[in-house]
């Protein structure tokens, strides 16, 4: 014990720890009862998620590979093979969400409580600069997963910040560091979210720390206590005598509040770890630059403000996406500076506390409305072997030579649209691995150079592509089953109802997998779609009628018709 007591002496003379520790965990706290007690520990939960993420985010970084040919492939390796890689994962991306929550609590209770006013205006300053930054945060992290989601939701936020007026086009221009979302793009997008912004937190959280503890705690608000008979000055004076007052008649910081401070923690990081364990983060599909039916939306925390840029027409979209918010951050900043009256309890301010709900009850409304409401394009996993096809196919540029549904080169046939060339997976399999064959007397060999797969690349590419023609051939009985069961409300080639939309050119649209999951249950892709459960029990149909059926929707392409099947049973 002497010897611990030697270092800790050592240390103590030079650090002076004794005295820290002191100012940290010995002051006094004004006394808090019932739920002003618990809503003082908020701000010790929003530093504890801030370890969480630095935590977290160290480890994933140790596996993540932030170039656009590797970062999709390192993301899944975390997810499904890395050792609690998901787990990992998971508690990033419910601490985040944790962490707006805590932030945006913090400041509103900061808010309620007339806690902003003086002496504390700069602590306010702070809380609102490292909303903002927490906001960013979550927006630079869009991109790094390198998913469907990631790359047209991060498009949509470039493109929207483009729109500020006079200086958008140099803040997109310095975010994605080009014309478009790219290898710059995604080396920014990281540099900012694990090296600028862990920084800029370090620094505000540290001064936000510093002036909590120089200050002191805010006491409860009392209803009351106008003096319009006294200058400011002196009501100032008299308020900050009466709170050194209930400061000193308080308890300890240690250990009545950081007992409180430990138990909010614990109880939201058990929450964040089950949320972690049951509800992992989506690995989510392979980006695809040139599907355009996709439907980006943001994370929820943007969800409001993406519903309500719908209410507005193109030309206010500006005003209200760049234009609005950040005068509502000045807003914010200035209010301490404009609000000096000294009167604290929500009651007193009826406006203030009236406004703050109101702009709340407007967000959750917003937040609930945007989440509702029905996807142009809903997100439906494809099956495992397709995705990876579709991965390599990007990865490899397959796309300079051949093209998707008339989106690509011009070189090699049209993958989705080519009908005279339908040859079965065997086939497409064994030109993957030998290119050199003969098709009508000529040699394909696609300039002269293809890149060598392994096994399950080439399987999956075949995949694939034999996704992108309709997933493998119907039946003679696929045309029946839809004029028994989908023409009363569908089209098809301009025969049955127009009650439904026309399915004519439902191929361009869909795939396979997606058509095939909408028919089983379509409420289970759209909430609120109006078409019966076709999948029995609920519905008339087996599995094997729903995929023939599927597989014949898929190649309806309009113009182009689809070729008879090569197979006349299932």
């Amino acid at each position: 014990m002497s010897i611990i007591k030697s270092l800790a002496d050592w240390v103590d003379e030079r650090l002076g720890t004794r005295e820290i520790g002191q100012a940290l965990f010995g002051r006094k706290i004004p006394e808090a009862t019932g739920l002003v007690s618990w809503i003082y520990t908020l701000g010790s939960v929003v530093m504890f998620l801030f370890i969480l993420q630095a935590a977290t985010g160290m480890f994933l970084a140790m596996n993540y590979a932030p170039t656009p040919e590797n970062a999709y492939d390192s993301v899944r390796f975390i997810s499904e093979q890395a050792p609690f890689g998901a787990f990992l994962r998971g508690l990033h991306h419910w601490g985040a969400s944790a962490m707006v929550v805590g932030v945006a609590l913090h400041l509103l209770t900061v808010f309620l409580l007339g806690a902003y006013k003086y002496p504390r205006e700069l602590t306010w300053v702070t809380g609102v600069f490292l909303l903002l930054i927490v906001l960013f945060f979550g927006f630079t992290g869009y991109l790094l997963p390198w998913n469907e989601k990631a790359y047209w939701a991060t498009l949509v936020g470039t493109n929207i910040a483009r729109e500020a007026p006079v200086v958008g086009p140099a803040v997109a221009r310095l975010l994605t560091g080009s014309d478009e979302l790219g290898a710059q793009t995604l080396t920014r997008f990281y540099s900012i979210h694990v090296l600028l912004l862990p920084a800029a937190v370090i620094a505000f959280m540290a001064v936000h720390l510093f002036m909590v503890v120089r200050q002191g705690v805010t006491a409860p608000p009392a209803r009351g206590g106008k003096s319009p008979e006294l200058d400011l000055e002196t009501q100032r004076r008299l308020e900050l005598d009466k709170y050194h007052a209930q400061k000193e008649a308080g308890e300890p910081f240690y250990p009545y509040s950081l007992s409180k401070d430990v138990a909010a923690v614990l109880i939201v990081f058990v929450a964040i770890m089950a949320l972690a364990w049951w509800f992992p983060a989506e690995v989510g599909q392979f980006p695809d630059p040139t599907d355009t039916n996709y439907n980006p939306r943001p994370e929820w925390y943007f969800l409001f403000l993406f519903q309500f840029l719908k209410y507005f027409p193109g030309s206010l979209e500006p005003v209200v996406a760049v234009v609005l918010p950040s005068l509502v951050f000045v807003g914010l900043l200035v209010l301490p500076f404009v609000d000096r009256r000294l009167l604290r309890h929500p009651l007193d301010r009826p406006l203030a506390s009236g406004g703050a709900c109101a702009a709340l009850l407007g967000i959750i409304f917003l937040t609930v409305a945007g989440a509702s409401s029905p996807q142009v394009s809903p997100y439906v996993p494809q099956p495992a072997e397709v995705a990876e096809g579709q991965r390599v196919y990007r990865q490899l540029h397959c796309d300079y030579c051949h093209s998707v549904n008339g989106r690509g080169g011009v070189i090699g046939p049209d993958l989705a649209l080519a009908t005279e060339q339908r040859h079965d997976k065997s086939w497409i399999v064994n030109h993957l691995e030998n290119p050199q064959l003969v098709v009508s007397g000529k040699p394909i060999s696609p300039m002269g150079v293809l890149p060598v797969l392994l096994p399950d690349q080439t399987e999956a590419v075949a995949a694939y592509i034999e996704e992108l023609r309709g997933g493998g051939p119907y039946s003679a009985l696929a045309p029946v089953l839809f004029q028994t069961y989908c023409m009363g409300c569908h089209r098809l080639n301009g025969h049955g109802s127009t009650f439904a939309p026309d399915l004519s050119s439902i191929g361009l649209m869909r795939t396979r997998s997606f058509i095939h999951r909408y028919i089983e249950n379509p409420k289970a892709v759209v909430g609120s779609a109006r078409m019966p459960s076709f999948l029995t029990p609920q519905g008339p149909l087996t599995h094997e009628f729903v995929e023939d059926l599927a597989r014949y929707l898929a190649v309806q392409r309009g113009s182009v018709a689809p070729k008879e099947s090569t197979s006349s049973s299932r």
